[in-house]
């Protein structure tokens, strides 16, 4: 029997790995030079000459043995992990798939490769792509490779080249070895494209990322806010915070959490530990400088925006910063929320973090590249390696929005009438005889209506965009709603059919002499079988669905939403009723001075009570008996709430920050929407409230108000 190997033409496969396989006449460069930093060379030149390029290295050289076995054998690599240089710096090879040498055919038509390596006569290797020879170079007494690009396939103009040097600045992210630019004009050194992160110098927020063993460690360093900040967040460091997760919890009720086939522990210990280090940007204005009380209206020194993935001292094709491979855009899209906002989750900008991510070669060996190295392949190990990237990132959001809501309470006080003003808005006569001190105060006054008007504007815009937010997720609620209404009102004909047929089919039977047959022993040992037991279980339905109905559209109706004067506990017990109702495994208890009677419209009340009763019965689906207390009292002119139940409390995942829980689309639970909580407390703030305290260690607890605004 003949065995065959299949036959491929040298220019064939030059061009299919070589033309095909880089995007780009930089992307081909960088493969030469990560063939330098591999070969151990402290420097590296590039020069362009004409229709000619020069790669020139001081590394290790090759042989003849080298080229025959490494370099003309496609697909193999003699490279393993790491090697040290002579300045005893280890390095992690960037090379592994044995065709970066291919990018040398994306480049030009003929290539010559001169190399020495120690201990060994030098080499001359040569191709046109149809063919390539090997002799000795018995004058090459320097080591090192220099490889000549003849023919080049595109022009290297001055602008070109040096945009070359940026994209090399960006890819490279190692200082062991020097890459050096000529050509056209241009001489240069390639820098590190990223300094050291400095709060307050180039970045307002420096967010440090560290995974490892399932436990990410956000740590955050600012300097962003003036020193007067200090006295609206008291309890907190403006200028530092650090914060663990537990993965395991954090994803808990996400897509993650239920793997088809996969142990969501193994994968995150298969995916290994990595690195990120984030610079937070952004340009403000005068007006928001002095609202928000900023330090500065941007930082001397700032770093061009994108995230840049490096596996080692390279980085990634196609995740050089261009590409928003994070999703920031998309995520600030759906959560378009200022950071103001007193409900809604701000949403880091793609345009306001610059930065990078560092994987290791064998450390996160399951982030694979695609075949045609343009990328990773983005199986399930990259989404849990991004989502986890997110949920650090998500950790600085909380703590910075949570700053900027303390501040922004000294903005919605009520500014008082100045009383030079005053007097000339009712004599404007009176302007004449002002004094010099009074007539001073007047236009400052005056300027201060102008700038209010300027604010007024900034106010309505940020207003306008947070219930643009709020509506589009409760629209969604209320679209649902509506359904269930409408079938509700169809089934309100049929009420009586629902509410009868049990009866009138119990009276029929028995008037044909059935009813007594089908009660006997042998008739009802198979509860399937059993008339009697699935004619009384349809009726207990229907009894329910018609529960379920009334309910629906008791809480519908318009004067639900009519604000008047009415006893709140009144509301309450109605609520309790309901509730205890439906679940008879639950007591709500009401503990209030029953005469308080409030302006309010009842949905509010219901609202935040249905929904943390919900949050309650789904919390603790598995107990036997859940005891719910509601305390109300009335202070300074508003509701004040405690709400508590004796079930099993916050999950892990909330231990160190109660609050997360009231963040939109926030849930531990698998089919969850995460939407409950955030109703509580956008019903609260929009009241006029807010919520005060959230403990979770013995049962759950919360302190919260709610004022008549509507």
């Amino acid at each position: 029997m003949e065995q065959l190997k299949y036959v491929i033409e040298d220019s064939t496969i030059a061009r299919l790995l070589g033309m095909e396989s880089f995007t780009s006449d930089e992307a081909a460069i960088l493969e030469l030079v990560k063939n330098a930093y591999d070969a151990k060379a402290p420097n590296v030149t590039l020069e362009f000459s004409g229709s000619q390029l020069v790669i020139t290295d001081d590394g290790m050289g090759m042989d003849a043995r080298d080229i025959r076995e490494h370099w003309m054998h496609i697909g193999k690599s003699g490279k393993g992990y790491g090697v040290v240089d002579d300045n005893n710096k280890t390095r992690i090879l960037a090379g592994s798939k044995g065709v970066g040498r291919f990018a040398l055919c994306r480049l030009g038509a003929r290539v010559c490769l001169y190399s020495k390596k120690s201990g060994s006569p030098g080499i001359a290797w040569a191709t046109d792509w149809n063919g390539s020879t090997l002799e000795e170079d018995g004058d090459n007494k320097v080591g090192g490779t220099k490889v000549i690009i003849e023919g080049l396939r595109e022009r290297w103009t001055k602008k070109r080249i040096s945009n070359l040097g940026k994209y090399l600045e960006k890819t490279y992210n190692d200082t062991v070895m020097k890459i050096r630019i000529k050509g056209e004009g241009v001489d240069e050194v390639v820098p590190v494209h990223f300094p050291k992160a400095q709060a307050g110098v180039n970045c307002r927020s420096n967010i440090v990322l560290q995974y490892r063993n399932g436990v990410l460690t956000t740590d955050i360093t600012a300097d962003e806010f003036q020193e007067e900040a200090g006295k609206y967040c008291p309890d907190m460091d403006l200028g530092k915070c650090c914060v663990e997760t537990d993965i395991m919890e954090e994803l808990k009720g996400s897509e993650y959490a239920d793997l088809t086939g996969r142990d969501l522990k193994s994968e995150l210990e298969e995916l290994g530990g990595f690195t990120a280090n984030f610079f937070f940007n952004m340009t403000t204005t005068n007006l928001d400088k002095e609202k928000f009380l900023y330090k500065y209206l941007d930082t001397r020194h700032s770093v061009e925006s994108g995230i840049i993935l490096y596996r080692n001292a390279f980085s990634i094709s196609s995740y050089e910063g261009k590409k928003d491979w994070l999703g920031l855009g998309k995520r600030s899209r759906k959560s378009p929320a200022a950071a103001s906002h007193p409900s809604g989750a701000w949403r880091v900008r793609e345009n306001q973090m610059a930065g990078y991510v560092r994987i290791d070669k064998k450390e996160n060996h399951v982030l694979q590249d695609l075949a045609n190295r343009q990328g990773l392949d983005e199986n399930i190990y990259y989404q849990l390696f991004v989502e986890i990237i997110l949920i650090g990132i998500k950790e600085f959001e909380r703590y910075r929005q949570s700053i900027i809501r303390r501040i922004n309470v000294k903005n919605q006080e009520e500014i008082k009438p100045t009383p030079v003003s005053d007097k000339v808005v009712k004599n404007p006569a009176s302007v004449s005889r002002l004094s010099r001190e009074e007539a001073k105060q007047l236009a400052d006054e005056i300027k201060g209506y102008r700038k209010g008007e300027n604010q007024y504007k900034k106010d309505r815009e940020e207003v306008e965009t947070r219930y643009k937010y709020d509506v589009r997720i409760l629209n969604v609620l209320a679209t649902t709603g509506l359904k269930a209404s409408s079938i509700a009102h169809e089934m309100k004909n049929d009420r009586s059919i629902i509410y009868e047929n049990y009866d009138n089919i119990v009276a029929a039977l028995e008037e044909y002499g059935m009813w007594e047959e089908l009660n006997l022993p042998e008739n009802t040992r198979k509860s399937y079988k059993n008339v009697p037991y699935l004619l009384k279980n349809n009726d207990m339905a229907g009894r329910k669905i018609l529960l379920f109905m009334d309910t629906m559209l008791s809480e519908i109706e318009k004067r639900q939403f009519e604000a008047r004067y009415q006893s709140v506990a009144d509301i309450l017990y109605a609520v309790k009723k309901v509730w205890e109702r439906d679940y008879a495994w639950i007591d709500v208890t009401v503990d209030m001075e029953e005469d308080i009677v409030y302006q309010i419209s009842e949905d509010m009340i219901r609202v935040v009570m249905d929904n943390l009763i919900l949050n309650s019965v789904q919390q603790n689906d598995k107990a036997q008996h859940l005891n719910i207390g509601i305390r109300v009292q009335e202070s300074n002119g508003l509701l004040k709430f405690v709400y508590t139940d004796n079930g099993k409390g916050l999950d892990k995942k909330y231990a160190s920050n109660p609050r997360k829980i009231l963040e939109v689309h926030e849930t531990t639970r698998k089919n969850g929407h995460g939407l409950g909580m955030w109703i509580v407390n956008n019903t609260t703030v929009m009241s006029g409230g807010e919520v005060q305290r959230i403990a979770g260690n013995q049962g759950f607890y919360m302190e919260f108000t709610i004022g008549g605004n509507v």
